[in-house]
């Protein structure tokens, strides 16, 4: 247990020498140096060196002249100063990257491989968002994320979601699409966070997937997600002169666009039933 805590302090900024040392007058207040290394089994000279370090960096406080006794600065007290100076240097050091970083850049990729990895990063996108997520996904993808969904549009996030098959998702505005026994092209999924970061995937296996931070392709992803959530408002409203002259799911106008697979794929599932529609000779 005390080599954990000790290893997780190192973390913090501790030495392995100071964190015995602050542990042992955790549980020893009011103990002096000799008693300090005594009960750590620390060299005098390290130990006296350590504490002055300590006292310096406000972790433990001298509380008498003579002999000088020390105390354990109580670790609630101390580890909230611990974060709040993390957290200021983290954001110095940003502002200073910052500076440093090109802003013509071409931008950067990460390629995901694993379905795991692909709804670990989706989550982290979902986290750090602080203005706006947009997203088309299944609605089998949403009952993992809603939680985070949720925290999100409550600490002020907009969410925008495109959603293929039906499910209860309170706080975004959903553009309902097709269930995915409709959708051809596979089990895709997109999401946009701030304008500045966007993940594709698809998650049929093998999974694979992209994150990217390339504007130029932040872009052409939230522009895909617009697109689909206009077509979703523009059906929802004139559906019936669409099929019209469309067919149902606009098949005869999406099918001259895809692959030749995936053309038939979706006359056979959209045309279940009713009077077959033949493809084009181009597509056949």
């Amino acid at each position: 247990m005390i080599t954990t805590t000790i290893e997780e302090m190192k973390h913090l900024g501790f030495t392995g020498a100071e964190a015995q040392i602050y542990i042992f007058l955790l549980q020893h207040p009011l103990a002096t140096g000799y008693e300090v290394s005594k009960g750590t089994g620390l060299p005098r000279a390290n130990t006296y060196q350590a504490l002055e370090t300590l006292a310096s960096k406000e972790r433990v406080t001298a509380v008498s002249p003579d002999p000088v006794r020390y105390a354990a600065v109580p670790p609630a007290r101390l580890l909230k100063r611990i974060q709040d100076e993390t957290e200021q240097r983290c954001r110095e050091l940003e502002q200073q990257l910052a500076v440093l970083e090109q802003p013509d850049s071409v931008g950067h990729f990460w390629e995901l491989s694993e379905r795991s990895r692909i709804e670990a990063r989706l989550l982290e996108l979902i986290n750090a968002a602080q203005q706006r997520i947009a997203a088309s996904l299944w609605a089998e993808d949403l009952e993992r994320f809603t939680d985070a969904l949720r925290a999100a549009r409550e600490r002020g996030c907009a969410v925008i979601l495109n959603l293929f098959g039906e499910a209860k998702a309170d706080f975004a505005t959903i553009y309902q699409h097709e269930g995915p026994e409709k959708v051809v092209g596979g089990h895709v999924i997109a999401l946009a966070s701030d304008f500045s970061e966007a993940l594709v995937a698809s998650l049929d296996a093998p999974a694979t997937g992209v994150v990217t931070q390339n504007r130029t392709l932040v872009r052409v992803v939230e522009k895909l997600i617009r697109d689909e959530a206009y077509v979703a408002a523009i059906y929802e409203q004139l559906a019936p002169q669409l099929e019209e002259a469309f067919g149902p799911h606009l098949v005869r106008l999406r099918r001259r666009l895809l692959p030749a697979s995936d053309a038939e794929r979706l006359v056979a599932v959209t045309t279940l039933g009713s009077e077959p529609i033949s493809l084009p000779s181009d597509l056949h």
